[in-house]
């Protein structure tokens, strides 16, 4: 048979070549007959047979031989031909057969990537509209190693980078050290989608630490142009600190040294301005600006933390200063590729001229601006994260700046750090009684009778790789490591351990081991035993309300509750922030508040501002402890309801279920002290009154 073939091939003899090859029924022998035809074209005919060679691809396909198919792909690719008929191939053979499991992978990538804030494009991808187009089904080139040890030698770097190919993207984006992939190969995007399992990157995603760059895969092609316009006219983009590119694309490092010079310049001189501009604002200017009307001093509200609570809060904030008449300027980030840059924030200050700065979580140090600039601005620090607060570097020399912390606790920090009284105005954080107010009617989608909207199970495990990350002390890793099994075990045991018995064991052990805690690290422990804490305690909670039968009209919204089967079939989602969740909390019977060290989080003003009822989690304080409780503000069981433990929750949910009327009255009891002292505006109007006061007397 093979001589026949051979003698086919000779003469041209196409059909005899066809007849011959649809006559052998082993697989083998067609294999090796399909070889010899490719291999005498290719030697002795000195041309490639791209016809045989895509029949070869189809019948490898039809056996399923990818790997054998993928090789001759890759060439004809090579080669750039026959795109579409390989397309039509792949799908025919491989997708087709199996297409329902293409697209579920596809869009479970694609929302991976999408919901991490890994991916944003100007391009958009559609299953069915990729997948017939899909003109290769596996990566033949190697990974580059220059690529590799850079990802080593630089953890947390930004990276700006042109890669080679996919399996380089993976491993890249698994090291969670990126902020920037540029990517001109589209197709070999596609084949990512299709045919890889992302779901392993996921993890690494979702654990990166606050403080690290965002993962993100940037579609750019060799278009420099629009690259360099993409970074140089939108003054928020990142610009890398690292460039690695492949040999011969040189222009991208000399782009992105343009655009970095050109952003120093303009830097340069909106900071000469701004210093001219504020050099003669003194005490007597501020206290001469709280005589005039709201209309005439401006005030600028940043955050540059990318997360969409503080981008809210902020948000909120300006909208109240703007109700009061002041003039106000936002400058928020408004996508993930996006970061406050120092030359923004300095050319925003130079075009607007503040009279006063409203800063969520930093500090005013990290506007890099020379001392009279700082000094002469008035600065409100609005304090929620407690590593700032603890750890921020200071300069309180400043007479114009007041900070806000959110926490009883903080402000206790804060006077040990020689911050006087008067620059120090504790409030909570207020709501937007526009969103969050009770509707005439309750939105049905909603009902239930006890509704918990949390992050929860599977948290508890983030929380303490957060803390392993901010800790470079081995002795301490391991104790960290230790009493987190501690805690699990109590927890899962409904014996709660005390944050003083953690503490007791913490540096009992540390001491074994021959390290002593110095005594100003005692509250980073604090901290990380409570959030930990919080974790496993609200998966308790929600067990101990499951488990007694009282009601399985139960919702629960937040990441992680589908770890758990007990929860699956309860979990509604991710809530999205505003409207649907004032309409979750309206439509709930109970809304759970379980925090277990802080009950004035505006989650209880927001449900309570809905017109919901919450049941909040008691906090105990010792006798003389100065510290910030619901019942400061509120009477328990005429305004609000607080539960002590396993047994006193499962009581006040069974009443409170059986007697509606009541617990409306208290809910609307709860509703009227909102929105009197916790709106935004009232909050808002307290901070000003504050610092009015400061100057005027």
């Amino acid at each position: 048979m093979l001589s026949q073939i051979e003698q086919a091939c000779k003469n041209n003899n196409h059909v005899s070549v066809m007849q011959c090859l649809n006559e052998i029924d082993s697989d083998n022998l067609k294999k090796n007959t399909f070889l010899k035809i490719i291999d005498y074209y290719e030697n002795e005919e000195a041309r490639f047979p791209v016809g045989y060679v895509i029949l070869y691809i189809e019948w490898l396909l039809k056996k399923r031989d990818v790997d054998e198919a993928g090789g001759y792909i890759e060439k004809l690719n090579s080669m750039g031909i026959e795109k579409e008929r390989i397309a039509e191939l792949i799908y025919e053979y491989v997708i087709k057969p199996d297409e329902p499991e293409y697209e579920a992978r596809f869009n479970s990538n694609l929302e991976m990537l999408t919901e991490n804030r890994v991916l944003f494009s100007r391009h958009t991808f559609d299953f069915h509209d990729v997948k017939k187009r899909i003109a290769n089904i596996r990566n033949v080139q190697a990974y580059p190693e220059k690529f590799r040890d850079a990802l080593n030698e630089k953890k947390n770097s930004l990276l700006f980078v042109d890669p080679a190919d996919m399996e380089m993207i993976k491993r890249a984006l698994e090291g969670g050290n990126l902020v920037h992939v540029v990517y001109d190969d589209l197709e070999k995007f596609h084949h990512m989608l299709l045919f890889e399992d992302l779901s392993l990157i996921r993890k690494n995603i979702e654990s990166t630490s606050a403080d690290d760059a965002e993962n993100i895969v940037f579609f750019a092609g060799r278009d420099m142009e629009t690259i360099r316009r993409f970074f140089l006219e939108n003054r928020l983009t990142v610009i890398p600190k690292y460039v690695i590119v492949m040999p011969g694309n040189r222009e991208y490092h000399e782009m992105i040294e343009e655009i970095f010079n050109e952003r120093e310049i303009r830097m340069v001189k909106s900071l000469e301005e701004i210093k001219s501009h504020y050099k003669n604002k003194d005490q007597k200017y501020y206290r001469e600006l709280f005589l005039k009307d709201p209309k005439e001093v401006k005030v600028l509200l940043i955050t540059s933390m990318q997360t969409t609570l503080n981008k809210h809060i902020t948000r909120n904030w300006h909208d109240s200063f703007s109700s009061l008449g002041y003039t106000t300027e936002l400058l928020i980030e408004a996508e993930p590729y996006e970061r406050l840059q120092r030359e923004h924030i300095a050319e925003t200050v130079r075009m607007f001229k503040p009279d006063m700065v409203f800063y969520i979580n930093h500090t005013i140090n990290e506007f890099s601006m020379e001392k009279e600039i700082k000094n002469n601005l008035l600065w409100i620090m609005r304090y929620r994260d407690h590593n700032e607060i603890n750890y921020g570097n200071y300069e309180y020399g400043n007479e114009n700046m007041f900070v806000l912390p959110h926490w009883w606790e903080f402000s206790d920090i804060l006077r040990e750090k020689n911050i006087p009284d008067n620059r120090i105005c504790y409030t909570v954080e207020g709501i937007d009684t526009g969103v969050f107010k009770k509707r005439e009617k309750a939105n049905e989608q909603y009902a239930c009778d006890i509704v918990s909207v949390n992050n929860s199970v599977g948290n508890e495990s983030f929380r303490l790789e957060f803390y392993l990350r901010n800790e470079s002390n081995n002795v301490l890793k391991g104790v960290m490591r230790e009493l987190y099994s501690y805690m699990e075990e109590t927890a899962l045991a409904d014996n709660f351990v005390s944050e003083e018995e953690i503490l007791k064991l913490l540096y009992a052990k540390c001491s074994r081991e021959g390290y002593e805690i110095p005594e100003e690290g005692r509250q980073f422990w604090i901290w990380f035993y409570r959030t930990v804490m919080n974790c496993f305690y609200r998966r308790r909670v929600m067990d101990w309300i499951v488990d007694s039968n009282i009601t399985k009209n139960i919702k629960v919204w937040g990441g992680g509750w589908s770890n758990v089967e007990k929860f699956r079939g309860y979990h509604m989602g991710i809530a999205g922030h505003g409207r649907q969740l004032s309409e979750i909390y309206q439509g709930s019977g109970i809304s759970l508040s379980d925090n277990c060290d802080w009950n004035t989080h505006e989650r209880n003003y927001e449900i309570m501002g809905s017109g919901g009822f919450p049941l909040i989690k008691h906090i105990e304080v010792e006798a003389g402890e100065k510290m910030d409780v619901i019942t400061n503000y509120f009477k328990e069981n005429e305004e609000v309801v607080l539960f002590h433990d396993r047994e006193d929750l499962l009581t006040k949910i069974q009443y409170y279920l059986d007697n509606p009327l009541e617990r409306e009255r208290i809910a609307e009891n709860g509703r009227r002290v909102v929105i009197e002292k916790f709106s935004n505006l009232a909050i808002t109007e307290k901070t000003i009154d504050f610092i009015r006061e400061f100057y005027l007397n």
